[in-house]
């Protein structure tokens, strides 16, 4: 889903806004001016996407005369305090929707934000002059205050030091810039993974930095707990409903940052938790399995503590079970609420950290009772959002964690993320080998070294892979290569197990078939992807021809040499594909080499 498509799905929502919203006074009389109509659309969409809150009418101060400041109003964020959220949006065409907004909109923006504070703006509508007066006594208070700027364009990074100064010059203020990329990731989350994404209209704690307080259920004994002392400190509490539904209340899913799944929103297990949580609290820690919880430190605890300040937290199992509640709790009446409280247990295993390995073992081992992949442990590293976040632009999205979306548009293939790195490893970082070597043996041992630190496993290749280096760009060209091959090879082909190392050979071949037909200087992997983007693969399924011929004229009597290599330890595998490769790239293939290359029918 590139930028324009996403612009197509995010104006469709826009315009049955329009229609919804027709009697609405601004858009009635703005009918003649289609564009006006969807830019206050845009500001319905945003209050309710982000901050769901369906009636509008108190929060929108755009006007006719006005410029900027098209929201403002306050909001009782997680912590009981009052904050200020300002947002201008910038409405665009599609036709603008990939460009950066310009600098000078943004400088424009910041100096009527600027104004604002300094109860300098002039040309004020009566609902925005009325805004004012509250913002006005809330900035005296010592209040927070957070602007927001809305584009459906791409973010200017040349407005960054403007930014950081606009901040840095008002203290107890914020500045957080939503661009059509950043809205099409949340959208993604919200509609096809079915997660809620951060809300920039409520503030946001860190769960592994804050102070936090759990209460804790006393048993009726001369105990709360049962107490682990070697050799990481642990404790198994009782807390309540109540407790459960505090901390997603304040810290959403960033409790759950270390977990290796996201609760779903909607799902048939979460669904059977909150009837039980509603229906049969008194059942409720007889069905389910509670929590399991890493914290920094722990503080020494009584016999009789009810309370417990802990620093840091996070939920490593349970996430589902923390979701489900917090939603009952939610949408339950006061009655009901009483009533969970005082008959509902939820068990809570805590523990100390025992730094970065126990706890990811700690991790691993509570999520056994079901499947988890080594890649599943990966999934929030940055490098794998980063990647996903990119893949978003084409129609192949990269799956970080198995089963992560729920539902998938149309036009849009999933691929996982050990399918990217197997064809980058063998295509970009030529060395199709350690593809082959750790397929083979994930068949026995399951485990993926594609998703394991060389730290943890001498074989390892995690950082290979995943480095300062990797760009969405050689994966996608890889991919795209990879499928090529795959499409064109066929079950006779004694070649069809080591598609890999045709796909590594295909890099060596491209490069010397297009340096000499356009020349030393040229950018082969761009000239490639343009190729892939383009359509046109005459010439690379031409090169790979070549490599089909090459392969068989070097092809052994007894017809071993590239036709089995499970038949081959890890070394001599390597030493045959090096010495296939190294024949290839002495060989002179030249324009004509590879243009008089006869494709068959089925090819073309």
């Amino acid at each position: 889903m590139n930028t324009e498509a996403f612009y197509g799905v995010l104006d469709k929502e826009l315009s049955e806004i329009v229609g919804k919203h027709a009697d609405d006074a601004y858009i009635s009389k703005n009918k003649s001016v289609p564009d006006k109509q969807k830019a206050f659309a845009l500001l319905i969409w945003f209050l309710d996407f982000y901050g769901k809150k369906s009636d509008y009418s108190d929060y929108i101060t755009d006007g006719d005369d006005d410029g900027s400041c098209d929201l403002i109003f306050d909001n009782m964020d997680n912590q009981g305090r009052n904050v200020f959220y300002i947002v201008q949006s910038k409405w665009n065409i599609l036709g603008n929707c990939g460009k950066e907004v310009e600098k000078k909109e943004i400088l424009q923006a910041l100096a009527d934000f600027d104004a604002i504070i300094k109860g300098k703006k002039e040309r004020v509508n009566a609902k925005l002059k009325a805004k004012l007066v509250e913002l006005n006594t809330h900035l005296s208070q010592n209040g927070d205050v957070k602007f927001i700027y809305l584009a459906l364009c791409r973010e200017n990074p040349k407005a960054d030091d403007n930014i950081r100064n606009f901040v840095n010059s008002h203290r107890r203020t914020r500045f957080e810039f939503y661009d059509i990329n950043r809205i099409k990731v949340d959208y993604i989350e919200r509609h096809y993974k079915k997660i809620d994404p951060t809300n920039p209209l409520e503030n946001h704690y860190d769960p592994e930095e804050s102070k936090i307080n759990i209460e804790i259920k006393r048993l009726g004994t001369s105990e709360n707990c049962i107490r682990i002392e070697r050799p990481f400190e642990a404790y198994v509490f009782l807390i309540r409903p109540k407790t459960v539904f505090e901390l997603f209340e304040k810290f959403g899913f960033s409790l759950f940052f270390r977990n290796v799944r996201n609760p779903l929103i909607k799902s048939d297990f979460n669904k059977e938790i909150e009837d039980t949580a509603i229906d049969n609290p008194a059942y409720f820690w007889y069905y389910n399995n509670g929590l399991t919880a890493i914290t920094y430190m722990i503080p020494e605890i009584r016999g009789e503590a009810t309370l417990l300040e802990l620093t840091g937290l996070q939920i490593i199992n349970g996430a589902q079970t923390v979701y489900s509640v917090y939603k009952a709790y939610k949408e339950a009446s006061p009655t009901k609420r009483e009533i969970m409280n005082s008959e509902a247990f939820i068990t809570l295993r805590l523990l100390k950290s025992g730094g970065r390995d126990f706890d990811l073992k700690v991790t691993k081992f509570t999520n056994s009772q079901n499947p988890i992949s080594d890649r599943d442990f990966k999934a929030n590293d940055d490098v794998q959002v980063m990647l996903q976040n990119q893949f978003y632009a084409t129609p192949f999205w990269y799956e970080k964690r198995r089963g992560e979306f729920r539902s998938i548009p149309k036009g849009v293939r999933i691929v996982p993320n050990d399918v990217f790195a197997n064809c980058y490893l063998a295509y970009w970082l030529g060395d199709p080998v350690s593809v082959v070597i750790n397929l083979l043996q994930m068949e026995q041992s399951k485990k993926d070294l594609l998703f394991v630190s060389h730290k943890d496993d001498k074989g390892g290749l995690y950082e290979k892979v995943f480095g300062p280096d990797a760009r969405f760009e050689d994966f996608l060209t890889s991919y795209c290569l990879m499928e090529i091959i795959v499409n064109n090879s066929t079950s006779e082909d004694p070649f069809s197990v080591n598609l890999y190392q045709i796909l590594s050979l295909s890099k060596v071949v491209l490069e010397k078939y297009l340096k000499a037909k356009w020349g030393a200087d040229t950018n082969v992997e761009l000239s490639v992807r343009r190729m892939l983007e383009k359509g046109d693969t005459s010439a690379i399924l031409k090169a790979l021809k070549y490599i089909d011929q090459y392969l068989l004229s070097i092809v052994q009597p007894n017809g071993d040499v590239q036709s089995s290599s499970s038949h081959y330890s890890i070394s001599s595998a390597q030493i045959q594909f090096e010495r296939v490769k190294g024949e290839l790239e002495r060989r002179e293939i030249g324009v004509q080499t590879i243009d008089d290359i006869e494709l068959n029918a089925e090819n073309v």
